[in-house]
C-alpha cells in the first residue's frame, strides 16, 4: 500500500522539470489515443460486418439444408416431414440453384438461376426488395423471373417488355450434335415480372429468380432440388434447431445465415485483427514514451531515492514504486482512451455524425456503419494494458538505483 501511495503520489505531484511532465503526459496520451482508435476501428468493422448480416439476410435463410454428396438430391416427403417435425421450424421452401445462359435481344449473359417454390415469401424477404414489378414467376400462360437489378441491365430486360428472355440450359443427358450444337442445350422463355437489389454485386449481377417448376424441366429432373430453406420461429435459435437436426439427416450438410456468408464473414474479420495488430505495434513503437517517461523520473526523483533508503527501502521496494508509477500511467492513459472511444462510437452508431460522400445514393448507408462490442473493448483495454505492463516491468528491471 506505502508502494501505491508513493507512486501514486510522484504520478500527480509536479515535478521539478517541466519536460519530465510533458513526457509524461505524452506516454499517457499517446496510450489513450491508441486505445480509442482500436476501439473505434473495431467497432466499424462490427458495423460492415452488421450491415453484411442485414443486407444479405433478405435473401438468404436463417437455415440452409444442403446434399453433402453432390449437387441436387431428390424433394422427398418424409426429409421434409422430419424437418418440420422439429418445434422451431417454421416454414420450409424447396429451392433449385443451377447455372444457365440468358438469351435476349442478341445479349448473352451468364447468371445464376434459383427456381423457388410458393413458400420461398414466407422464408425470405424477397417482397421487401423488388424495385419495378411485383412478386410473380407464373400464370396460366407463361412462366416469369426476377431478376437482380444488374442483371437486369446486362441483358436489357426489364418489368413490361413485350419480348421474353430465353434461358439455356446444358442437357444431361444424350449425344452432342456436332452440326446442331443448339440441341444441347433446354430452352426456356421467360418474361421478366420484377427487379430486386439487394446492393450485393453477388446477388444483384448474378442471380435470377423463377419458379421451381420452369427450373426442373431446365435441368430435366422433376424433383430436383439443390436445398431446402428454414424460416424458424420466433424464439428459436438458428445453432440449437441445427444442433438437433444435424443427426436425423444422414447425407446433408446444414448451413446457419453466417455460414452461409463464411467467406465474406472471413475477409472482415481477417481485415479486423490484422489492423488490430498493426496498430498494436504502432503503440508498442509509442511505448518509448513510457521508457523515457520512467528514465527521466528517477532521474528527478534521485534524492527521494536516497532519502527512501536511509529510512530502510531496498532495491526492491524502490524498483516496484517505479513499475506502479508506469502502471498507472498506462492505466490511466488505457482508461482515458477507452472514454473516449466508447462515446465517439456510441455517437456516430446513434447519429450518423461522419458520413459517407455526399450522401449520394451510390452508397448502401449514408454514414459509417458502427456497432460497439463490449467484448472488443476488454479485448482492447487488455492488450494496451498488456503491452504498458510488460514494457514497463521489463524497464525498471534494467534501471539501475
Amino acid at each position: 500500500m506505502l508502494t501505491f501511495k508513493i507512486a501514486a503520489r510522484y504520478l500527480l505531484a509536479k515535478k521539478s522539470h517541466s519536460a519530465i511532465n510533458a513526457i509524461t503526459l505524452v506516454a499517457a496520451f499517446g496510450a489513450a489515443i491508441i486505445t480509442a482508435a482500436l476501439v473505434c476501428i473495431l467497432s466499424v468493422y462490427n458495423g460492415f460486418e452488421s450491415l453484411i448480416g442485414k443486407l444479405t439476410s433478405q435473401l438468404d435463410p436463417e437455415l440452409k439444408i444442403e446434399s453433402s454428396e453432390g449437387k441436387f438430391f431428390q424433394d422427398d416427403p418424409e426429409v421434409r416431414k422430419l424437418i418440420a417435425s422439429n418445434p422451431g421450424v417454421g416454414n420450409i421452401s424447396a429451392t433449385l440453384l443451377e447455372t444457365v445462359l440468358i438469351i435476349n435481344n442478341g445479349r448473352q449473359t451468364p447468371a445464376r438461376m434459383k427456381g423457388v417454390d410458393s413458400a420461398y415469401t414466407q422464408v425470405t424477404l424477397i417482397d421487401s426488395i423488388l424495385w419495378n414489378g411485383f412478386y410473380l414467376l407464373k400464370n396460366e400462360v407463361t412462366d416469369f423471373a426476377i431478376l437482380g437489378i444488374g442483371l437486369s441491365q446486362q441483358v436489357g430486360c426489364r418489368p413490361g417488355f413485350l419480348r421474353p428472355m430465353t434461358f439455356y440450359c446444358p442437357r444431361r443427358s444424350g449425344k452432342i450434335n456436332l452440326t446442331n450444337p443448339e440441341e444441347a442445350f433446354i430452352a426456356h422463355d421467360f418474361f421478366c415480372s420484377a427487379q430486386f437489389a439487394v446492393q450485393q454485386s453477388d446477388y444483384d449481377d448474378d442471380l435470377c429468380i423463377v419458379d421451381i417448376q420452369a427450373a426442373r424441366q431446365l435441368v430435366q429432373d422433376s424433383l430436383a432440388c439443390s436445398a431446402y430453406e428454414l424460416k424458424l420461429r420466433p424464439g428459436y435459435d438458428d445453432e440449437s434447431v441445427k444442433k438437433d437436426l444435424l443427426p436425423k439427416l444422414s447425407g446433408f450438410t446444414i448451413l446457419t445465415r453466417n455460414e452461409q456468408q463464411a467467406d465474406s464473414y472471413r475477409i472482415v474479420q481477417t481485415e479486423k485483427w490484422l489492423t488490430f495488430l498493426l496498430i498494436l505495434f504502432i503503440l508498442l513503437i509509442a511505448s518509448f514514451n513510457l521508457i523515457g517517461a520512467l528514465a527521466m523520473l528517477i532521474i528527478d526523483k534521485e534524492e527521494d531515492i536516497r532519502t527512501l533508503r536511509y529510512l530502510g527501502a531496498g532495491n526492491r521496494m524502490i524498483r516496484n514504486i517505479f513499475t506502479l508509477e508506469g502502471w498507472l500511467v498506462t492505466g490511466t492513459g488505457t482508461l482515458l482512451g477507452i472514454i473516449i472511444g466508447v462515446v465517439l462510437c456510441l455517437l456516430q452508431q446513434h447519429f450518423g455524425l461522419i458520413g459517407l460522400g455526399d450522401g449520394s445514393s451510390m452508397f448502401v448507408v449514408d454514414s459509417y456503419p458502427v456497432l460497439l462490442s463490449w467484448m472488443d473493448v476488454v479485448w482492447v483495454a487488455l492488450s494496451v494494458c498488456g503491452i504498458g505492463f510488460i514494457i514497463t516491468f521489463v524497464t525498471t528491471r534494467h534501471l539501475n538505483f
